[in-house]
């Protein structure tokens, strides 16, 4: 995760000295785009077992995905055997070389049951859960949706009370726990890339709306914004003429089994697929806007996300199109003035691309922020206030 690894990056800036601990073994999820480039950190992995074929382009055994169906249930998430093993580990680590600081970041929330072994094993170690989600993997709808929240988030809850710290990612989370009597501090994310300069962006004869990242299989998907761009599309000639769809992150397969059969699918939608991720932060840059849009719904606590993409694109200097509720990521788009929001609604969504769509015929879809604003929101700025609150557990 790239939260984690801003960690290894830039802890150690602040005298800090690090062992890190992961999962191994052929898991599809290691993303190769991210291995740590601080050779002098240790990383101890541990491999991910079964899991290992669970994720695999081949022929899966059933008699497998019920079982990890089954830990997802009762052992907060499928991760919950490697979490076992890997606190062995864990254990291993902190006795060897002295540890002061555990830092747990989740989800996989199941991680979580590290906490009372370390804390009965070593009283003066202290433990910083960060959280880079809310429970919000704990999606409702279904019955065993339902059931797993039902066990899942009070287990987690139980086993947060015993940590020093719980580090979130935004004011929202931050605020929700800190009324519940949780010892809980903010540090946002941020991007970890340079700053695009002035002269990054080339205004071709295309209007190029670009999207990176996927969608989860529960929550917001691109269904609206497809149907938004076929209206605009007919509302316009244009528009149609001129206009270009582009997702990173998905394929064609996903994009037409997200298109509703009452709206056609316009040749000027690309789906690129999975790219590596300096092609996706070029695609960014090269954008003349960058499409945002909120996959956690507002019932299961989207007013208080903010998605990791937001930095890039703040990065990338490009205004960005959200297509969110009023909440915390509005707020930051909105006070920073990074761009236009829109409510995930087809007209109101076909409305602010033709907006947008005057404007870049016009010339004045400039950058919408200063490269010096921009690096603020960088990595190493969020990992200082990290490293400060650490300081203060001591």
């Amino acid at each position: 995760m790239r939260r984690a690894m801003a960690m290894v990056k830039y802890f150690q800036e602040y005298d800090f000295d690090l062992e890190v601990l992961c999962a191994g073994g052929e898991y599809p999820w290691i993303n190769l785009d991210h291995q740590t480039e601080t050779p002098d950190v240790k990383v101890h992995r541990v491999d991910c077992g079964d899991l290992n074929h669970l994720f695999s382009p081949n022929y899966t055994n059933p008699a497998l995905k019920l079982k990890t169906a089954f830990r997802a249930v009762f052992k907060t998430d499928y991760m919950g055997e490697w979490s076992n093993r890997a606190c062995k580990k864990a254990l291993e680590i902190i006795r060897n070389r002295d540890i002061d600081v555990v830092i747990i970041t989740v989800p996989p929330f199941s991680q979580l049951s590290m906490i009372k072994s370390i804390r009965e094993n070593f009283q003066k170690v202290k433990i910083v859960a960060d959280l880079r989600d809310m429970f919000y993997s704990f999606r409702k709808g279904g019955l065993a949706h339902t059931l797993r929240r039902e066990i899942s988030i009070p287990k987690a809850k139980s086993r947060l009370r015993n940590a020093d710290l719980v580090v979130t990612v935004s004011e929202g989370f931050t605020n929700k726990l800190v009324k519940a009597g949780f010892p809980a501090v903010t540090v946002m994310n941020g991007f970890d890339c340079p700053v695009a300069g002035d002269s990054t962006y080339k205004m071709s004869n295309e209007f190029r709306i670009v999207h990176t990242g996927s969608f989860p299989s529960t929550g917001q998907n691109p269904q609206f914004t497809l149907i938004a761009f076929d209206l605009t599309c007919k509302y316009s000639s244009d528009f149609a003429r001129d206009a270009r769809l582009i997702f990173a992150g998905v394929d064609n397969d996903y994009i037409d089994s997200m298109t509703p059969e009452s709206c056609r699918r316009p040749n000027n939608i690309e789906a690129l697929g999975m790219l590596p991720h300096r092609e996706a932060l070029e695609l960014q840059r090269n954008a003349d806007i960058n499409l945002l849009i909120l996959t956690i719904p507002n019932n299961v606590g989207g007013k208080s996300v903010i998605p990791g993409k937001l930095f890039e694109y703040i990065a990338a200097r490009r205004p960005i199109y959200a297509n969110c509720e009023s909440g915390i990521c509005s707020e930051i788009i909105e006070s920073n003035h990074l761009g236009h929001i829109r409510p995930n609604i087809p007209d109101e969504i076909c409305s602010g691309f033709f907006k947008m769509y005057k404007q870049w015929k016009r010339g004045e879809l400039e950058n919408q922020l200063s490269a010096e604003t921009a690096g603020k929101f960088h990595f190493r700025n969020r990992i200082e206030e990290y490293a400060n609150h650490l300081r203060g557990l001591f």
